[in-house]
């Protein structure tokens, strides 16, 4: 008698267990909307000087299809052979390499920090092999 008991708790308890665990592994809707925060993308708009010089990125539009209409200055202006952004968990990236004289596919990696407003990252500076942490300011 005992033991048909305990034989039917122990697969009560066993089933409420699993049951708990797969609850918790079942992705719901609310985790989700949670998880992924839009960021409007047109904060990435506007001049942009770098902190330590000079440079400046300007961002005239930002595309639907993450391409940005963007120039770049040192002081003068350096061709941009291309300029995109993207969108990861609620991050912006902009993504600007350069195709000039001297900038022979060098690139800027930045992630907008939204918290103080600024573009910081990567800077590959193609002539040399070398890469450098820049930041740039709102102008």
């Amino acid at each position: 008698m005992f033991k048909k008991l305990f034989k039917a708790l122990h697969i009560i308890l066993t089933l409420s267990i699993l049951a708990i665990i797969l609850s918790s592994c079942k992705d719901s809707p609310e985790k989700d909307s949670k998880l992924i925060i839009k960021t409007d993308k047109s904060v990435l708009v506007g001049d942009w000087v770098r902190t330590d010089a000079s440079y400046l990125i300007k961002i005239n539009n930002v595309s639907e299809d993450g391409t940005l209409e963007a120039q770049y200055f040192n002081p003068n202006p350096i061709n941009v052979g291309k300029a995109n952004w993207e969108e990861s968990y609620g991050s912006l990236k902009i993504i600007i390499e350069l195709r000039d004289v001297n900038y022979p596919g060098s690139t800027y990696t930045l992630n907008y920090l939204q918290d103080r407003d600024m573009l910081a990252g990567d800077y590959y500076q193609a002539v040399e092999g070398l890469t450098f942490y820049v930041e740039f300011a709102r102008n």
